[in-house]
């Protein structure tokens, strides 16, 4: 799956398109996310980016292992709240400049990847793709990413706090439907393999 022509190019569309310094304008000091982010790559805590990875992306793997990611950290938001209705909110990935809604339905939170940006009066957050691929497979926590300055915030303090407040520990341990195999793999071989799964299949 390519990403969609009807949203506003991101760098998996044209590497040439990415304008970071356009986010940075609109969120002041969100690029310090890329700091923290290589920092923690070089320390080997996180893995590097799919979209940073040298190489053509084949038949588009590497935009669908980010999606699948997005898909999951949504998977985990839903399993980490007790609340009857989860606000919407919008995130940007930084390597790539790839916005998502997160949307509630009757059963949670849904990612709408590939969308043209925040809604106005979203809650947003700026983090980097490896950081919700750790999340998502539960070994990063949302309030920890955030202490080491790998998710940065944008919005109303209670925006802020609500979601802290709800999500902090999200991401702490392996969600366990992808079984003690499945999370051993590594972050990068393990998201593509998601992401060529069959519909309705399992890892």
């Amino acid at each position: 799956m390519a990403p969609s022509s009807e949203a506003v190019a991101c760098g998996y569309d044209s590497p040439q398109s990415v304008s970071r310094g356009v986010l940075n304008w609109a969120y002041p000091d969100s690029l310090h996310v890329i700091g923290a982010i290589s920092r923690e790559v070089a320390a080997r805590r996180l893995p590097l980016a799919n979209f940073n990875r040298a190489g053509a992306d084949l038949f588009g793997q590497r935009f669908r292992a980010t999606q699948t990611a997005l898909t999951g950290f949504a998977e985990l938001l839903r399993a980490a709240s007790s609340e009857p209705s989860q606000p919407a909110f919008s995130l940007v990935l930084v390597e790539p400049v790839l916005w998502t809604r997160f949307e509630p339905s009757a059963d949670g939170l849904h990612a709408k990847v590939h969308v043209a940006s925040a809604e106005p009066g979203d809650l947003v957050l700026v983090t980097g793709e490896a950081v919700i691929s750790e999340i998502a497979h539960g070994r990063l926590a949302v309030g920890e990413a955030g202490e080491r300055g790998l998710i940065r915030f944008y919005g109303s303090e209670k925006q802020k706090s609500d979601f802290i407040g709800s999500y902090r520990h999200a991401g702490g341990q392996p969600i366990a439907k992808w079984g003690a195999s499945h999370a051993a793999m590594p972050p990068a071989a393990q998201l593509i393999t998601d992401a060529v799964q069959p519909s309705g299949g399992n890892p």
